[in-house]
């Protein structure tokens, strides 16, 4: 499963199904190094600079500390796990404004970059319906076919509002498999 493993929780809501996700990776990956951060401020899309970040070795001037310390995290790991919800049959903008975000960083050291780009990703998708738009987007995040698991609240008897998918049996044993097949 890897030695350091980061969580990236897109959701704009604190309480809801995909924070459940995420506690319940980290309780899952219990004997391994995790961080996991709650991408949930708006980070604004890229724009209104000069792009500075695209200068090798200069930094982005709308980065803060907090983004920093996900970035660091993100570039130390093992494994990252990207928990996305749909919101209008898209990633929600909290995934595309961050991803910007990532551009301005990685490019500063070409070698972090390169490191970077090797980290196995894996999407955890909260979604009623499966789209070629996850596909593609999470594609272009981890270069390679995505490992997505789709967590369909209709599938399990929940409503994606009410923040209760693990609630159900099926859910937690599809996710616990997802998560196992990491460790191969």
């Amino acid at each position: 499963m890897g030695n350091y493993i980061t969580i990236l929780n897109f959701s704009g809501r604190n309480n809801g199904n995909c924070s459940a996700i995420s506690d319940y990776i980290k309780t899952f990956c219990a004997n391994t190094d995790v961080s996991a951060f709650h991408i949930d401020q708006n980070y604004g899309s890229c724009g209104g600079c000069n792009y500075e970040c695209l200068i090798p070795g200069v930094m982005c001037p709308k980065r803060d500390v907090v983004q920093n310390e996900i970035m660091d995290a993100m570039g130390a790991s093992d494994l990252i796990y990207y928990i996305v919800p749909n919101y209008c049959g898209l990633p929600c903008a909290n995934y595309y404004a961050f991803n910007e975000r990532c551009t301005g960083y990685f490019n500063m050291d070409r070698e972090l970059m390169k490191k970077f780009q090797s980290i196995q990703r894996r999407f955890v998708v909260v979604s009623n319906t499966e789209t070629d738009a996850f596909v593609q987007a999470m594609k272009m995040q981890s270069g390679t076919e995505p490992e997505i698991l789709y967590m369909k609240t209709g599938k399990y008897g929940k409503r994606s509002t009410a923040g209760d998918i693990l609630e159900s049996e099926a859910a937690r044993a599809d996710l616990e498999s997802f998560l196992s097949q990491a460790a191969r």
